[in-house]
């Protein structure tokens, strides 16, 4: 078969962790619609800076006051980025790992408290659980380049195109293998996160080739949907232009964009992460993380090295 997963099974996660999706949803629209209202503002000053000095032609001020506010909403986010990582990613898969199992879940709203009690008892500080997923992230990355078979066509004649574009693929394709270690973490309900994630991200890698295979042909699906909101987006976009003085078709497009990735990650990411869920636990059942990828990742990666050192430390910060 091209994928080992459920689709229907996936679906039945996301459906039975609502709440989650109606919270990502929330988040993600206001998230939008900061945007706009950043790219509006910015706009508006830039076009007014236009009309008061002749040194700043309107269409110019117009189109950088808008890129100002974008870049001044991208600040926002970063600044909040654990605390969106801690209630959107973390919770969500903690509640998407108990269903999983077959383990009760409130419904509702306390759905969602009872799956960060379960963070909070796990990782603790939120800033502790954005250390670990970082190192988790740099560690993954490294798992792509060891890889045998991707390694082996480097050395082929002719193809130096063909692998950067698979192992661009691969990568994009890791995208959520950080939230499968996570939920193995929460699944096992280990005292030592650190050295869990480490024996993890190595069963990971003992069956990389399977996990990446379903992973690629969730990108794909990821993208197409994102393609398609993007294009029954645009009308409605349009309709926020008018508060966007200047060329209108540029800022349609940006918007509707802003609008399909929010959708993405609302509703299209947690069915992806249900859907590797399935692979990753079926994939690693039963094994034990092999001394030689530990090893080897040991070697290359500077993260994985970082995860070993604070299991040896303790869970500390």
């Amino acid at each position: 078969m091209l994928w080992s997963f459920s689709l229907w099974r996936s679906l039945g996660l996301v459906v039975r962790t609502w709440p989650f999706l109606v919270l990502r949803l929330v988040v993600n629209l206001l998230i939008v619609l900061g945007g706009m209202v950043a790219v509006s503002v910015g706009a508006f000053l830039g076009w007014g800076l236009g009309h008061i000095t002749s040194s700043v032609p309107t269409e110019a001020g117009t189109i950088y006051g808008g890129l100002i506010g974008l870049v001044v909403l991208g600040i926002v986010l970063w600044w909040i980025r654990d605390y969106l990582l801690y209630l959107l990613t973390a919770g969500h898969v903690a509640a998407l790992t108990q269903v999983f199992d077959g383990a009760p879940l409130p419904a509702g709203n306390g759905q969602v408290a009872a799956a960060l009690a379960i963070v909070r008892e796990r990782f603790g500080e939120v800033s502790l659980l954005f250390v670990l997923d970082q190192l988790v992230k740099g560690a993954v990355r490294a798992v792509t380049g060891l890889l045998d078979w991707l390694t082996d066509l480097v050395g082929m004649p002719g193809l130096s195109g063909f692998v950067r574009l698979v192992d661009t693929v691969v990568r994009l394709s890791t995208s959520f293998i950080d939230e499968l270690i996570l939920a193995r973490q929460i699944r096992v309900a280990s005292a030592d996160p650190w050295t869990t994630a480490r024996e993890s991200i190595v069963l990971y890698a003992q069956n990389a080739p399977a996990i990446l295979r379903n992973a690629v042909w969730l990108m794909l699906f990821r993208w197409l949907l994102t393609v398609v909101l993007f294009a029954l987006l645009i009308s409605p976009a349009a309709a926020f232009v008018y508060l966007v003085p200047g060329e209108a078709a540029g800022w349609t497009l940006a918007f509707a964009l802003l609008l399909a990735v929010a959708l993405q990650r609302a509703l299209i990411d947690p069915f992806c992460i249900a859907t590797l869920m399935q692979v990753y636990f079926a994939e690693i059942e039963g094994q034990r993380p092999n001394p030689d990828w530990d090893d080897r990742l040991a070697e290359v990666s500077r993260p994985f090295r970082d995860l070993i050192t604070r299991g040896r430390e303790g869970f500390a910060a």
